[in-house]
């Protein structure tokens, strides 16, 4: 009898053994393909490195398992700290919509000039205008989360950009450097697109040096210049804007003395003024004219156009004056930039 009860437990147990073996390799089998809830995490969360970047921010890391950071601190170009969203949704341009736009970033609302670029004028549909200068009342309205906008705004409208100031951070960007390598990388770096800006200008660079291969080709070592002609003042462009870095940085094309002696005191001019006795001495080879299409402007074109010393000009006796259409070539946005950089090929080298 007793070897019988000694028998029956033992078969027990056997059984008992092996149904807790057989949970213990399912559980096993579980675990293996389900990961640990709390070890979990995604691919946002993994970028919690202190960063540098173009645009002189940094972020704090985050312990583990802890909620990411929703603004990040970043050094504007008036030597500002500011404290801007992580990644701003809302972001009013002041100028530089342009740069947005580069890296697929529409903003809600922008500047007067914004809206004069002739190459985004459909990317700019359905952006709201904030006004020259920027209007208060408006600009709460749209609820931004950051403002860019260029430090003359600060030095021409104080008491407009303090009341912006209690709407969102702003972001201040000077004038006064490259607008591709300087300016673009830091309003990428705002919104969070520094890769797309890297690829945007990877791809300029590209065309640039086919662009610049084309030229010299045609022209040799020729001259180039850039003049604005308007009612009582002549002016001859720099390394900015109306075509004037395309042609200099872009195209690398070579200036009159004078006229590259004016660049070297300031690389990021804008412009300086002339007077008419003073145009052979700045005139080039091959001469790039602004003249707007109507009005006073082009009465006082005329009136050069007449005179003994406008067609005894290299560039117009042999043919190479080249008119430019002022609204196209107006901006000195990254886009204006690349797309006028196409027309100043074929003018060129035709």
């Amino acid at each position: 009898m007793q070897q019988e009860i000694k028998t029956s437990r033992t078969a027990r147990f056997t059984v008992f053994s092996i149904l807790l073996l057989v949970m213990l390799l399912a559980a096993c089998g579980v675990n293996k393909d389900k990961p640990s809830e709390t070890s979990s995490i995604t691919p946002q969360a993994t970028n919690t490195e202190s960063t540098e970047t173009a645009a002189g921010s940094s972020e704090t890391p985050s312990p583990s398992g802890t909620e990411q950071p929703k603004t990040r601190t970043v050094k504007d170009d008036l030597g500002r700290n500011v404290e801007i969203p992580v990644a701003p949704k809302r972001v009013i341009a002041g100028e530089f919509a342009s740069e947005l736009l580069a890296v697929g970033v529409t903003p809600i609302g922008a500047g007067d000039n914004s809206f004069k670029i002739i190459f985004t004028q459909k990317e700019m549909a359905g952006v709201e205008k904030i006004g020259d200068p920027p209007n208060a009342e408006k600009i709460l309205e749209l609820s931004p989360d950051l403002i860019i906008a260029p430090t003359v705004f600060q030095e021409i409208y104080p008491e407009p950009m303090e009341q912006l100031a209690k709407i969102a951070p702003i972001f201040y960007v000077s004038f006064d450097q490259d607008p591709i390598y300087d300016i673009f990388p830091k309003i990428a770096d705002l919104v969070g697109k520094s890769t797309e800006a890297k690829q945007w200008i990877a791809d300029y660079e590209k065309e640039a040096q086919t662009a610049r291969e084309q030229v010299k080709t045609a022209i040799g070592d020729d001259t180039v210049t850039i003049f604005r002609v308007e009612k009582g003042r002549l002016r001859v462009y720099l390394n900015r804007n109306f075509a004037g870095y395309m042609l200099h940085s872009g195209l690398q094309v070579h200036p009159p003395e004078a006229v590259a002696a004016e660049i070297e005191k300031n690389k990021n001019g804008s412009a300086f003024e002339i007077s008419l006795e003073k145009l052979p001495e700045y005139a080039a080879d091959h001469m790039f004219i602004i003249v707007r299409g109507e009005g006073d402007d082009q009465g006082a074109f005329q009136e050069i156009e007449k005179s003994a010393l406008w067609k005894n000009l290299p560039a117009v006796k042999n043919n190479k004056p080249h008119f430019l259409d002022t609204d196209k070539y107006y901006g000195s946005d990254i886009v204006t930039i690349r797309e006028t950089m196409k027309e100043a090929v074929e003018m060129l080298t035709k």
